[in-house]
């Protein structure tokens, strides 16, 4: 085949698997190592790719390939791993007949070409790494939150990746382009939906994951160049940082951009072509024919002397794991004013907690595209239901305001949103909502007053619509009234107690969930992740519930029971006398170390004229082991009846 100057051919890999490579240009031979997602025919055309591809094979013949399960490849492909890969990446070596050539890996390419480069020392001249890392996620000791975010991905993929609407798709996009003209980033959209099923995606993404070669990159002995964005979303920068340091001898160079795959109109661009470029060896002649009059100033970032990274790195690792008062101790002894301020940016981005920084505001944007595209309700009527207005979101469903003509009433219809309707446990948890809510007949429990499905297959609920506010909003204006937050707590733990005698656990108590009624009555929302006894709609080890309210059992993926929900409480009713969260930095930010670890400033510090009986009782109630909670929300109003 030949597509223009690029020559497609094909090879078999060890286990039978057709694999698609393509050469282009003259010149020693530089190979690319395969990564998630490519499509050798469409890249060459593509407005993301092409500009990578012609100015790779400038001075050299330029070896790709799609991966496995994805684009001119075999997509019957049975497995995902990195010893899979790497025989991959022989074979294309093979076909191609290279006996020394450097190697380049790009992403989750990067792992692969490590692990090729130590298999085969003996072909590979020099070793270039742009936006990889060397341990996936799972190898990683991270916050539960991670692993939530990393499950989002896979659930995004497997439900809207083939889906016409890009609204799933623009998910990725954002991540790898943020800074995309429309034009790029619709190519980049129908790149996703070209190259590969929803299933092979999904399960090449969750094999990256686990891939681990840093034991690997610590043996390399081939030069080599490591170049990340500083902005990057998709693979954070101190990945970057930390695979520097890890292999011996490595340069790292940091490039100004938020974009995880590089476009032809940045700086940045640029300099990453300048630094390969110096690195293969290309004279300073041939690169200024190239840019012509264009200069770039590849010194414009202050970058630390090659010889800071360990030390950075180390002193990092060392903090990061640290709780608040050891971490200030140990950056205070760090007499060196530069790596100190790279110490701490590292800690800003870890402190993070997330996947990838943005990615739920990523995510909300882009079903919220779906929803405007699909789910725009007002004006319709379901079954009897007549929609007049949507009231908000969560995430379990969409609410709407709509009229019952049928007994002239209002009611709130909460609809499970039709990217959640085709997958079952997500349509077995809300009916469970539905049930938990419906079997509990308590004044401060939302009612329900039916559960039912649409024409199109969506699950809705019909309850009351209440008038008034959640007791998120009530906090956000400060602290609450003393009284008035005992008789909200007071309430709520009635409510608890009522469902708890039921065998129901709600697990996600926490003030956007409390309802207060323009009379003052709470209401407790949304049982969408609740557990009931001998129920279960989640693995062992599953995260459910907001992490900002979970308790330390509940945010290790422990198992939990009753007490789960007075943690919960406790920190709510903190909130309320104090206006701020118990487990709160400085920065605000709350960390899942905080909430297994520390202990919480005395709510009468923030607030004097709070009783110091209402201080012992938030002491049992946000107590780290469970034993040492009340064993019942009863036993907790006997406790806080004499401040009532």
């Amino acid at each position: 085949m030949r597509s223009n100057d690029q020559q497609i051919r094909f090879c078999k890999s060890s286990d039978g698997v057709s694999l698609a490579y393509a050469t282009i240009g003259k010149g020693p031979p530089l190979v690319k190592a395969a990564n998630w997602l490519n499509h050798l025919e469409y890249d060459w055309k593509s407005p993301v790719w092409r500009h990578w591809i012609v100015e790779l094979s400038r001075h050299h013949t330029f070896i790709r390939y799609d991966e496995r399960g994805c684009g001119l490849s075999d997509w019957n492909v049975e497995g995902f791993s990195l010893d899979a890969w790497v025989n991959d990446l022989e074979a294309v070596v093979d076909a191609a007949g290279l006996e020394r050539f450097p190697l380049l890996g790009i992403s989750q390419g990067g792992p692969i070409a490590i692990a090729y480069a130590m298999r085969h020392p003996e072909k590979v001249t020099h070793l270039i790494l742009y936006g990889s890392y060397a341990a996936g996620l799972r190898q990683c000791a991270l916050p539960p939150k991670v692993t939530e975010e990393a499950e989002v991905f896979l659930q995004l993929i497997k439900v809207g990746w083939g889906k016409k609407h890009s609204a799933f798709r623009q998910v990725f996009t954002s991540l790898f382009i943020p800074e995309a003209t429309p034009d790029q980033a619709n190519w980049f959209n129908e790149l996703q939906r070209v190259s590969s099923t929803p299933e092979n995606a999904a399960r090449m993404l969750d094999a990256f994951f686990n891939l681990d070669v840093r034991d690997l990159a610590a043996q390399l002995k081939i030069p080599t160049l490591i170049l990340h964005a500083k902005g990057d979303l998709r693979v954070p920068f101190i990945e970057g940082r930390r695979l520097a340091a890890l292999i011996p001898g490595s340069r790292f160079v940091p490039l100004d951009s938020n974009n995880h795959i590089l476009l032809s109109t940045e700086r940045a661009w640029q300099h990453f072509l300048t630094e390969v470029r110096d690195f293969l060896g290309v004279s300073a002649t041939e690169q200024q024919t190239i840019w012509k009059t264009r200069s770039i100033d590849t010194k414009s970032s202050r970058v630390p002397p090659r010889d800071q990274w360990k030390e950075i790195s180390s002193l990092f690792e060392r903090a990061v794991d640290l709780g608040s008062s050891e971490r200030n101790e140990l950056l205070s002894q760090i007499s060196n004013s530069e790596v100190r301020r790279e110490v701490e940016s590292l800690l800003k981005q870890a402190g993070s907690g997330s996947l990838t920084p943005g990615l739920n505001e990523l995510v909300q944007d882009s079903l919220r595209s779906f929803d405007a595209a699909y789910d725009n309700l007002a004006g319709r009527t379901i079954a009897h239901y007549h929609i007049l207005e949507k009231l908000g979101e969560g995430g379990m469903g969409t609410i709407y305001k709509a009229r019952d003509p049928r007994l002239d009433r209002l009611v709130a219809l909460k609809f499970l949103p039709h990217y959640f309707s085709s997958q079952p446990e997500l349509k077995l948890r809300f009916v469970q909502e539905a049930k938990s809510a419906a079997a509990l007949d308590h004044p401060n429990i939302c009612t329900v007053f039916e559960i039912a499905e649409t024409a199109g297959g969506q699950l809705y609920i019909s309850m009351p619509c209440y008038q008034g506010e959640t007791l998120k909003d009530k906090i956000d204006r400060g602290p609450v009234d003393i009284d008035e937050a005992l008789k909200y707590v007071t309430q709520g733990a009635g409510a608890l107690a009522d469902a708890h005698s039921a065998g129901i656990i709600h697990r996600d108590i926490k003030p956007a969930n409390l309802f207060v009624t323009h009379n003052g009555q709470l209401k407790i929302l949304d049982f969408g992740v609740a557990k009931v006894t001998d129920v279960s709609l989640t693995g062992t080890g599953v995260l459910v519930g907001t992490v900002n309210y979970m308790s330390p059992e509940q945010a290790s993926g422990k198992f939990v029971d009753h007490r789960t929900d007075m943690w919960s409480l406790g920190v709510v009713f903190y909130e309320m006398l104090t206006g701020k969260h118990p487990f709160s930095g400085e920065s605000g930010s709350i960390s899942i170390y905080a909430i297994q670890h520390e202990q919480p400033e005395s709510v009468r510090t923030l607030r004097q004229e709070v009783p110091e009986s209402i201080d012992r009782v938030l002491a049992r109630l946000m107590a780290k082991e469970p034993a040492d909670r009340y064993e019942t929300f009863n036993e907790f109003l006997t406790a806080i009846a004499p401040n009532s």
